[in-house]
């Protein structure tokens, strides 16, 4: 994966985002991948056969590569809410809250059918 620096006019690479085969998963559902508040890039692959448990991949501000930020389950929600496990959502939307720092939580909006979704994922694992 390449990117350009506008302000120097310099072109670099940057290693590409773990591969599926490497986790040992067969078929990526769906991918969001767009730039978030701040200026944070990052990537959500969600895969079968586990769509309820994925990763947020950030990139590093330096381009050195891609690391996760954060683990998100949400099997606590598919255990609260049942219908969830038979549906397919997309991930829309996602921010983090930048006065938090370092250790912030992000905000997910998911669209579940034609109900929108918005989950507080805090780090470690935790799910509000």
């Amino acid at each position: 994966m390449s990117y350009y620096q506008v302000d120097e006019e310099l072109v670099g690479l940057v290693d590409s985002p773990p591969h599926c085969y490497e986790k040992k998963w067969n078929h990526r559902m769906y991918r969001y991948f767009k730039e978030s508040t701040g200026g944070h890039l990052h990537l959500i692959d969600i895969y079968s056969p586990c769509p309820t448990k994925f990763e947020v991949l950030e990139m590093g501000r330096d381009y050195s590569g891609w690391f996760v930020k954060y683990h998100v389950d949400l099997d606590p929600l598919c255990t609260a809410y049942p219908c969830f496990l038979s549906e397919q959502f997309v991930v829309l939307f996602l921010a983090q809250d930048e006065n938090e720092g370092e250790s912030s939580s992000l905000l997910l909006l998911l669209l579940l059918q034609s109900s929108l979704i918005i989950l507080r994922v805090r780090p470690p694992n935790l799910l509000s």
